[in-house]
């Protein structure tokens, strides 16, 4: 995810904070999903916003685009105060970088003319670094660093007796939004979730990471309908989730044991059929799943906290 910030004029960012019409923040070019989540810019909102990176953008280019944070929102009226802060690690986009980018970041046709606050289900880092405008060492020296390894300095502990029932290991595909729902219900309930890119690389491969991050009690795998397959020479496709959820659900299965991961599957999605007596739990849009989950933490050892 990452905010993309558009606005009128060649010196529209040299100084923090700048205003925004209410009705243009979390709305205009932003998928409707993800408006639902951010438009009423509650407190929870803000705090996720926050925590994305952001591109701030003068209409149509005529200087170059930052990198950036946003530091702080103060609701008005009828409009918005953002504060701001760039991102000395990563230098800037010269003009017509954000236009080439038109189709990596989902831009809408007049996207570059209109002043507004949009919010984007893309990895920016990841498409700045695939397209060359920034290297990895710009990255590791950046905010964005920092805030994908919170556990760099404090590294979990790994425990004798057997699972630490504190953390909750979460497999996701490209579903964001379940992605930070799921993460902060577990946070709720008083435990902590454990992302595997959000944790410090530290020169492993992906396979170390998961080897090194799931010594936890319980898995959690999201199966979301983020990629579409079949059968060679079949006409039917159905949707299905990443293969890595797939792999890295057997994965847990194989270490922790079938009745310490769960499988939250959003929508119709294909699931494995060659793996029996797997919990499988409906991401209802109820909530229904959430009372369903608690059950089988409790079932795993854990104590948890009521989620009222």
């Amino acid at each position: 995810m990452f905010n993309l910030l558009v606005k009128c004029g060649p010196d529209s960012w040299q100084s923090s904070p700048v205003e925004l019409d209410r009705e243009r923040v979390a709305v205009e070019y932003t998928a409707n999903e993800i408006s639902e989540r951010y438009k009423s810019l509650d407190e929870n909102a803000i705090k996720e916003l926050k925590s994305f990176p952001a591109l701030f953008v003068c209409e149509n280019e005529p200087v170059a685009s930052r990198v950036g944070y946003i530091t702080e929102v103060k609701i008005r009226p009828n409009t918005v105060a953002m504060f701001f802060e760039f991102e000395p690690a990563i230098p800037p986009l010269p003009p017509g970088t954000v236009e080439s980018l038109r189709v990596d970041i989902g831009l809408g046709r007049l996207e570059l003319s209109r002043t507004h606050w949009a919010v984007k289900d893309e990895d920016l880092f990841d498409i700045l670094l695939r397209r060359s405008h920034i290297t990895e060492s710009q990255i590791a020296d950046s905010k964005h660093a920092r805030l994908q390894s919170p556990q760099a300095v404090n590294q979990p502990p790994q425990l004798a007796s057997g699972f630490n029932k504190s953390q909750v290991f979460i497999v996701h595909g490209h579903d964001e939004l379940a992605k930070l729902d799921m993460a902060n219900f577990i946070r709720e309930l008083g435990l902590e979730p454990i992302i595997l890119h959000m944790q410090a690389s530290g020169g492993r491969t992906i396979i170390e990471k998961i080897e090194e991050y799931t010594n936890v009690g319980y898995g959690i795998v999201l199966y979301t309908p983020c990629d579409v397959g079949a059968p060679r020479d079949s006409l039917t496709y159905k949707r299905r989730a990443r293969q890595n959820v797939v792999f890295e659900h057997g994965y847990l299965i194989a270490k922790l044991g079938r009745g310490r991961v769960a499988a939250m599957v959003k929508g119709e999605v294909e699931t494995p059929n060659d793996i029996s007596g797997v919990v499988y739990i409906s991401l209802d849009e109820h909530g229904g799943w959430k009372g369903q989950l608690i059950t089988e933490l409790r079932g795993a050892g854990y104590h948890v906290r009521s989620n009222t």
